[in-house]
């Protein structure tokens, strides 16, 4: 059965995440509580996509689950694309190599040395490094795709021993946080976010397991969740801590609210839009059908301004909400009309170019 909530919410965590992801090239910096809370509510919208993952995963694959077919399913329609838009920042590497080859013969040896010298191994396994923002998610979801089996039996157990799996999971995750970024971001830290995402799938598979006991009991306190999260948030805020949570797995930093909080909207959002399950929201179901593709082309376009920002020695009005608003809007709006016009040329191959 086709549910609409759970594709509009498709649409609102891809909203998050490019808005997340626009916070530095928008210039917009957070020196106030408000700003930092904003902050702490946008960023790790990526949960959002792990506990639809793990609903949709119960929802449509259960009943007549084919390992085979489904990782072939994912390679074609995830990895595939991935690969594809991964390789343009090596591309563009080559023509510069080759454009600067031309223009000085001299300077030959030291371009091709940048070439050999490119970490491929890093790029490709990891979604780190030269690749866009973002990417890092592809390799950590394929492992996760992976892990299949171990799912379909985790939906034998009865619902008690799933609900303690997933919560010694999720204490789990709290204290291990999310791996650090950049150079230090290796093979082992995707395993490490394999780890950290592991109960919010399993969430979104109890959901789905138990959507009419959960709807029904819940219904009408969606904004219960939605309090205590914005709770979470101001109080990450008034404490200092902004944004994500990242350490190394096996050093102590505390307790990660951000886990709460996003699993405190994972479940406001799933009510709150259950009661639009008969209406036809056609702006959330165009996003939705392009969520993919939205999030494959968003990090390049990003890439895009933050070039012409240095080129042109151009900066925002620091700390400017209306920049933000408008700059992440204006990146949202081009990578989904980007993402319909690859959709509308290449219509047989899109999804192997930007999964859509």
């Amino acid at each position: 059965m086709y549910i609409n909530a759970i594709n509009y919410f498709r649409g609102i965590s891809i909203i998050f995440i490019v808005f997340g992801h626009c916070m530095k090239v928008a210039g917009f910096e957070y020196n106030s509580i408000a700003g930092n809370t904003m902050n702490n509510l946008i960023h790790g919208g990526t949960t959002f996509f792990v506990f639809i993952s793990g609903f949709l995963f119960q929802h449509i694959f259960y009943k007549k689950f084919d390992y085979k077919d489904f990782m072939i399913k994912k390679a074609k329609y995830v990895l595939v694309p991935y690969l594809v838009l991964s390789t343009i920042p090596i591309l563009i590497l080559i023509v510069k190599i080759l454009i600067k080859s031309v223009l000085s013969i001299n300077d030959f040896s030291t371009q091709y040395d940048k070439l050999l010298s490119f970490p491929f191994l890093q790029h490709y396994l990891t979604g780190i490094g030269n690749s866009y923002i973002g990417y890092w998610y592809i390799p950590f979801v394929m492992i996760i795709f992976a892990m299949s089996p171990l799912f379909i039996r985790f939906m034998k157990f009865n619902l008690k021993t799933s609900i303690l799996i997933s919560l010694f999971l999720l204490i789990c995750s709290i204290f291990i946080h999310k791996p650090i970024g950049g150079v230090d971001y290796n093979f082992l830290s995707v395993f490490h976010n394999v780890f950290y995402f592991l109960p919010i799938f399993l969430f979104g598979i109890i959901f789905s397991e138990k959507q009419d006991v959960l709807l029904a009991v819940l219904k009408g306190k969606e904004f219960y969740f939605l309090g205590t999260a914005l709770f979470l948030a101001i109080f990450q805020a008034s404490i200092g801590e902004i944004g994500n949570y990242h350490k190394n797995p096996f050093t102590f930093g505390g307790v990660d609210l951000m886990m709460f909080q996003k699993i405190l909207l994972c479940f406001f959002f799933m009510i709150f839009l259950n009661r639009f399950e008969n209406s036809n929201l056609k702006i959330l179901k165009v996003i939705a059908a392009n969520s993919f593709g939205i999030f494959f082309i968003h990090g390049i376009f990003i890439v895009f301004l933050e070039t012409i920002k240095q080129k042109m020695h151009f900066s925002y009005t620091p700390s400017s909400f209306l920049y933000y608003v408008s700059v992440s809007s204006f990146i949202f709006i081009v990578s989904l009309l980007i993402t319909m016009l690859i959709k509308k040329i290449y219509s047989n191959y899109s999804r192997y170019i930007v999964g859509v």
